[in-house]
């Protein structure tokens, strides 16, 4: 044990770093999404508009987009943008802010993702720790190839099952749609949540398993069935403890297919996140909607990981 500890101390990075990491990643998104519109071959106000647009709303856009300025001149504007909330306007809307089309979009988005985390992570392990105290028998393999089988499936065609038999048979949820208010909304999002929970549950009930098996192996935990410590304490002070470590860091590595899962999701069932509205503005050539959402749910990848990486370190002291 001492030498794995030197070896994690020496491994694991101050969190200065962590976070030096984070900001550089979050500039490298930005100077990339801004650079996507450059990349567009000819002109991209023609580009965005479309072939049926006149030369006078093909310049109206330049200057609305300061497309003739140096391109130097072009990134500092849209840094200082980006740095005082201002996205630009939407070009589907004439007047309307970015910023206003993407944020209530963003927090239904945002509130599918997080009920999905939390409801993964309690499923997950409470399902990854029956298997481990199961091990080799047909709960154990049956939870095994129900993880496989839901890991290969597409997300559409879970949220396609749900409807069909939660909703159209069952007839226990609604098959889509929206309320626009709270609590009525829960009625609405609690079929999404388990349908996206599809993707991350079996991730983190495979990593519990493992993690818990090992565990289980440790001399301290014979020790402790040795002293009278009940099977459920043991669990609870010991194995689970342990195996919260890789269910951190596997909830900070799929924050991005979390988000892109809820993309689709938010298509089965109709939810007015940031999938539709990222569907509707790419169908009416509304670049700067289009770039508004990638930075902003780039953001929440690089800072989520960044968050999971403050708590690995806040639960395992050796890698202070």
């Amino acid at each position: 044990m001492p030498g794995r500890n030197s070896e994690l101390k020496q491994s694991g990075q101050p969190l200065w770093v962590l976070v030096v990491q984070a900001v550089a990643v979050a500039f490298g998104v930005l100077l990339i999404t801004f650079l996507l519109i450059h990349l567009v071959p000819g002109d991209p106000a023609r580009q965005l508009l479309g072939p049926q647009a006149t030369e006078s709303q093909v310049a109206e856009l330049h200057q609305r987009m300061h497309l003739d300025d140096p391109l130097v001149s072009q990134l500092g504007k849209y840094l200082s943008g980006v740095a005082h909330g201002d996205l630009g306007q939407s070009l589907a809307y004439p007047g309307v802010s970015v910023v206003s089309l993407v944020g209530s979009s963003l927090l239904v988005t945002l509130t599918l993702v997080a009920a999905t985390i939390v409801f993964s992570l309690i499923s997950g392990a409470a399902i990854g720790l029956l298997a481990a105290m199961s091990r080799g028998r047909w709960l154990d393999y049956g939870i095994r190839v129900s993880a496989v089988v839901l890991l290969a499936t597409p997300a559409f065609f879970v949220g396609l099952v749900g409807i069909l038999v939660l909703a159209v048979q069952a007839q226990i949820a609604p098959a889509g749609g929206w309320a626009g208010h709270y609590p009525e909304n829960f009625s609405y999002l609690w079929l999404p949540v388990l349908v996206l929970s599809a993707y991350l549950a079996p991730l983190i009930a495979r990593a519990v398993r493992q993690k818990a098996r090992d565990t289980l192996r440790e001399q301290f935990i014979e020790a402790a069935m040795t002293r009278g410590l009940s099977r459920s304490r043991l669990v609870l002070r010991h194995v689970l403890p342990n195996s919260a470590l890789p269910t951190i860091t596997l909830v900070g590595l799929n924050i991005g297919g979390l988000i892109g899962g809820a993309v689709v999701v938010e298509a089965v069932f109709g939810l007015p996140g940031v999938g539709t509205t990222l569907v509707n503005a790419t169908n009416s050539r509304d670049y700067p909607v289009v770039q508004a959402v990638a930075i902003i749910t780039g953001m929440f990848v690089v800072f989520g990981n960044l968050l999971a990486d403050i708590a690995y370190r806040l639960i395992d002291p050796r890698l202070r």
